[in-house]
């Protein structure tokens, strides 16, 4: 009898599992929507994986294991949809908020915004399989929450650590922690050039300059996409 398990390990030890998602013309030209598994088709990070990429690219993941579900903040706007308005939403340690997603609280009347945009498990019934949807609010989503800025300026803040006094090596090192690659001179000479029309035409000081440049990185296709 073959376990989960095992299954797993025949699956991605596969020729198929492990193809490239990378396009070729003459390919794309006669199969653009990949009918023949001849590529590796890119997804979209879930939102659990989502929440978790930013965090442990911020250095912020609190990798403890097990333990009772915690609360994470909230805006008042989404306590105020709850029947209790928020009355029943906890409040955990700041330390503990920071944790993988799979230990976050989910209400049916209260989910996360995090998690709800970027399709969440429906919380009313069982879910054997995910919608996968890419819209515009999404993206919205992740330029303006509080969520996603508040961990740009703790990204910032690591770059600013780890490379203190050099933009260009934190630029590239914003990059390497982000897309789990080398930059390319092409993209450092631009995130130096961000930086400084942040500075110079939005009047922005450095820090508060790569600040916006963290939470560009974590706004990248690459870093929302597994290729």
């Amino acid at each position: 009898m073959t376990t989960h398990k095992q299954m797993h390990k025949v699956i991605m030890l596969s020729q198929a599992y492990q193809m490239s998602s990378k396009g070729q013309a003459a390919n794309l030209a006669k199969d653009p929507d990949n009918k023949l598994f001849w590529r590796f088709n890119m997804r979209r990070l879930t939102a659990e994986e989502l929440r978790d990429s930013v965090l442990a690219t911020t250095g912020r993941l609190n990798r403890k294991m097990g333990g009772p579900s915690v609360f994470i903040k909230l805006a008042p706007e989404v306590l105020a949809t709850s029947s209790t308005k928020g009355g029943k939403w906890g409040n955990s340690p700041p330390e503990e908020q920071t944790r993988r997603s799979v230990y976050i609280k989910v209400k049916r009347s209260i989910v996360p915004p995090i998690l709800q945009d970027f399709d969440l498990a429906d919380t009313d019934g069982t879910c054997p399989v995910r919608f996968r949807s890419i819209l515009p609010t999404q993206a919205l989503a992740m330029m303006n929450s509080a969520f996603v800025n508040e961990e740009a300026v703790s990204f910032a803040e690591r770059l600013r650590s780890e490379a203190p006094d050099d933009p260009r090596r934190q630029v590239g090192l914003a990059l390497e922690i982000a897309l789990a690659r080398a930059a390319t001179v092409r993209e450092l000479d631009y995130g130096i050039e961000f930086v400084e029309v942040m500075m110079r035409e939005h009047k922005l000081s450095s820090e508060d300059a790569l600040n916006r440049f963290a939470l560009l990185v974590l706004n990248l296709n690459e870093f929302f996409f597994v290729d």
